[in-house]
C-alpha cells in the first residue's frame, strides 16, 4: 500500500505509543484521524502533526460507545470521503489483585480494550467492505504478551483483556481476508519493552509491506515483539 493520501483512524492516539504511531503514518503520507478520550490530548497529537507538515484531526470518542465509534469513523470520512486504515491501540491497565479487584474496573477494562476494538473492526470493516473493493485496507490490533503468557502482577482485568484481543483479531483476519482486508496483531513484550517509536515503524510497515519477513499477519498466529 502506498500510504500517500491514504486514511487512518488511531485509538488512544493523545499520547503515549498511539501519539508515536499517529505521527509516524502522518509522516508516511497517511490523513489520520486522530482519537482519545479526553480531547485536549487528541487535539495536541493532531496540531503537532500539522506543525510537522502532516495532515490530522482531532476527534474525541470513547471507543466503549459504539454510538461515539460511528460518531469517530463518520467524522473521519466526512473530512476526506475514504477510509483505508485503522489501528486499535486505545487501552487501559487498572491496578488490582484479583481478590480486590471492583467489578466496575473489570468491566471497564474489557469494555475499553476488547469491546472498542471489536466496535472499530466491525464498524470499519464495514465501511472497507462497501467502498473499498479495489484497495481493501488494514486493520491493526496493539495487543500484549500479557493476553498469551506472561502474567503481570495485579493485571488481572488488562491480561484477560489482551488475550481477548488476541482470539478476535485471528478471526477476524480469516474472516475478513476475502474482502482484501489484512488485519494484523502485534504483540509488545511487557517484559522487556520496546521503544514506542520503534513499534510505530512496526505499524507504518505492516501497513506497507505485510509480506516482511519479521512481522507476521494474525492469520498465522501473533508474532512477539
Amino acid at each position: 500500500m502506498n500510504l500517500t493520501q491514504v486514511v487512518g483512524i488511531v485509538t488512544g492516539a493523545g499520547q503515549g505509543l498511539g501519539a508515536h504511531v499517529a505521527h509516524t503514518l502522518a509522516a508516511a503520507g497517511v490523513r489520520v484521524a486522530v482519537n482519545d478520550i479526553n480531547p485536549d490530548r487528541a487535539e495536541r497529537t493532531a496540531v503537532a502533526i500539522q506543525q510537522a507538515g502532516g495532515e490530522a484531526i482531532a476527534v474525541a470518542a470513547d471507543v466503549a460507545n459504539k454510538f461515539q465509534c460511528v460518531h469517530l469513523i463518520e467524522t473521519t470520512r466526512a473530512k476526506w470521503r475514504q477510509l483505508d486504515i485503522l489501528v486499535n491501540n486505545a487501552a487501559i491497565m487498572p491496578s488490582s489483585t484479583i481478590l480486590k479487584l471492583d467489578e466496575w474496573e473489570w468491566n471497564r477494562c474489557l469494555e475499553v480494550n476488547l469491546k472498542g476494538t471489536f466496535f472499530m473492526s466491525q464498524l470499519c470493516g464495514r465501511v472497507m467492505v462497501d467502498e473499498n473493493q479495489a484497495r481493501g485496507g488494514v486493520i491493526i490490533n496493539i495487543a500484549s504478551t500479557a493476553g498469551v503468557k506472561l502474567p503481570l502482577e495485579n493485571r488481572a482485568a488488562y491480561c484477560a483483556s489482551k488475550a481477548g484481543v488476541i482470539g478476535f483479531a485471528r478471526e477476524c483476519a480469516r474472516e475478513y481476508a476475502q474482502y482484501g482486508i489484512r488485519v494484523h496483531t502485534l504483540l509488545p513484550d511487557e517484559e522487556r519493552p520496546l521503544p514506542p517509536s520503534q513499534i510505530a515503524q512496526m505499524v507504518r510497515t505492516l501497513c506497507q509491506n505485510p509480506d516482511d519477513e519479521h512481522l507476521h499477519s494474525a492469520a498465522f498466529g501473533p508474532k512477539e515483539l
